[in-house]
């Protein structure tokens, strides 16, 4: 009789009350069981929903492994902010107060073929190429620099509202974060944002994401102060894999040698599409490298 159980537990105290004194064929003892029984029902919906199990865990992430390939020489001044590769050139943004700058190097020897320098008061970040234009972020300062690809002629500047961190493109938007586990869409004639999607893995939010890369429909990121890469769907937000490089030093057979191992961390991930493979770095790295990763 499911009606009756349903109907007691609507009933408001005052309205028990008034039932109550209505019944006076009811002797005290049985009234106090009257005055328990909502109760026992209460009690009883709260331990059936304590006994119901735990959501299920979100599945882990795939590892995604890799091997070195090659070992390429970096500019070891460069505090690495951006890295792209177009035509076996390595576009490089650096950053510092004073000391960024937007830089071009032959990628076989290392060669620097053009620097273009910032500001004192701007500090270099991520950077893209689309279409005809080249842009670079800014850290604090908001300013976004434009340049004509690929002879660098600098164009009107941007300006956007967030930080500035890494920068990408999916070959009609610009993909850009700024430390937090948000990508930002962006339109690359207005560079007002368009949208955003939440990096989330198996243990939610995923923050302090840093240089970006997009390649085949994901966006590969770095997280600062990390020895890893993730692998992001930027439709939804969720990392698809997970590419740890702690071990990339003893692969390509060396011992580093860092000038401030706090501070000069994995930040700069390039793809060549003529030879589908990544090219990796740091900050104030001697060496960038090659790899290919497992599909």
């Amino acid at each position: 009789m499911p009606r009756h159980p349903r109907v007691i537990q609507t009933i408001a105290p005052r309205h028990l009350l008034i039932l109550l004194t209505k019944m006076p064929r009811l002797t005290l003892p049985a009234r106090r069981l009257w005055l328990l029984f909502p109760l026992t029902l209460t009690a009883c919906g709260h331990a059936k929903d304590a006994d119901a199990p735990p959501p299920p865990a979100a599945p882990a992430v795939a590892s995604i492994t890799y091997q070195v390939i090659n070992v390429l020489p970096h500019d070891a001044q460069s505090f690495t902010e951006g890295l792209e590769i177009h035509d076996s050139i390595l576009y490089e943004s650096e950053g510092n107060f004073g000391k960024s700058s937007l830089s071009t190097y032959r990628l076989s020897d290392g060669k620097l073929l053009q620097r273009k320098k910032l500001p004192d008061a701007n500090f270099g970040e991520g950077l893209t190429v689309l279409g005809d234009k080249l842009y670079q972020l800014t850290y604090k300062e908001h300013d976004v620099f434009v340049y004509h690809y690929p002879d660098l002629a600098p164009l009107k500047p941007m300006t956007w509202p967030h930080d500035g961190w890494g920068m990408t493109n999916d070959g009609k938007r610009l993909i850009a974060d700024d430390g937090s586990s948000n990508l930002y869409f962006i339109d690359p004639a207005t560079f007002k944002e368009t949208g955003r999607v939440e990096v989330t893995d198996e243990h939610g939010p995923v923050d302090q994401l840093n240089e970006l890369e997009y390649v085949d429909g994901r966006v590969y990121a770095n997280r600062w102060h990390t020895n890893d890469i993730y692998c992001i769907d930027p439709a939804t937000g969720k990392v698809t894999g997970r590419i740890d490089l702690g071990d990339l030093f003893a692969q390509a057979g060396q011992t580093p040698e860092l000038q401030d191992p706090r501070d000069d961390v994995l930040n700069g991930i390039a793809y060549n599409a003529a030879k589908k493979t990544f090219v990796v770095t740091g900050k104030h790295w001697p060496n960038a490298y090659e790899l290919r990763l497992a599909q």
